[in-house]
């Protein structure tokens, strides 16, 4: 997993810069050529040329380049399917930012499973202290920490696992739920990382989106149905059989 920054307060979901970035990537051009263009040529229309080099260089690079070749070829498919777009885009910035994943996987998916639907930025704040006593993340200033707690929050709401008015402090979980072109996508990232059949299903991932053993089930059935992998579960046993190639071909198929 990554290390643990602040950098969401730098950045949260950032959806439209995100399709901006897939859309305007030129493949016919290096990776160093492209990030070069984005923030020299401000193509993302930010406010500055300073917050377009940072943007580029320090949230969108580490979310789909550095991840590898496929993934803004593949997200660029799943444009055609808002629902699916947003799902990709959530995982690889969860995947980027420790913070963001820690906070979905532990405080949120907890809080969920304890009743408690209602979250503020004051609950995050104490989250985040409580951890750092632990030793990570750091020992944030007040101000900085309360920042920070803000910024997952409202992550959170953009990617559609929180709901709430976009300045308020508090904030709904949404139930638990993810697209089956964002499953299908997610769950052909955690195969290309070297994640077992069994890992699969079992893996923390999955409570970024509140999913429960039955409902992952449930998402690998419509994976059969549709085509992309063999999934045989009986009793202890388990088979998973990828039949696409890559991950544009399973972008392609689901979006």
């Amino acid at each position: 997993m990554s290390e643990v920054t602040s950098n969401i307060t730098k950045g949260g979901a950032l959806l439209d810069d995100a399709r901006q970035f897939v859309m305007l990537w030129d493949e016919e051009l290096s990776c160093a050529e492209n990030l070069d263009r984005f923030a020299e040529l401000n193509l993302l229309g930010l406010p500055s040329l300073a917050r377009a080099s940072d943007v580029t260089s320090r949230i969108l690079r580490p979310r789909f380049v550095d991840a590898g070749p496929e993934v803004i070829p593949a997200i660029r498919a799943l444009c055609a399917s808002p629902p699916a777009f947003v799902d990709a885009c959530y995982y690889e910035t969860s995947r980027a930012d420790a913070l963001l994943a820690r906070f979905a996987e532990q405080a949120v998916s907890n809080w969920y499973d304890q009743g408690r639907l209602r979250v503020d930025s004051e609950l995050a704040d104490t989250w985040l202290a409580e951890r750092a006593k632990e030793g990570s993340p750091p020992e944030w200033s007040d101000g900085r920490r309360r920042k920070i707690a803000r910024g997952l929050l409202a992550a959170l709401r953009d990617f559609g696992r929180l709901e709430g008015a976009r300045g308020s402090a508090a904030k709904q979980i949404a139930g638990p739920g993810i697209s089956d072109g964002g499953f299908a996508y997610v769950a052909y990232r955690l195969h290309q990382s070297g994640e077992s059949s069994r890992g699969l299903l079992t893996t923390p991932v999955w409570k970024r989106w509140l999913l429960d053993g039955p409902r992952i089930d449930q998402h690998m059935q419509r994976l059969a149905a549709q085509g992309l992998v063999y999934y045989d579960r009986a009793g202890s046993s388990l088979r998973i059989d990828w039949r696409a190639d890559s991950l544009v071909e399973v972008a392609r198929a689901v979006a």
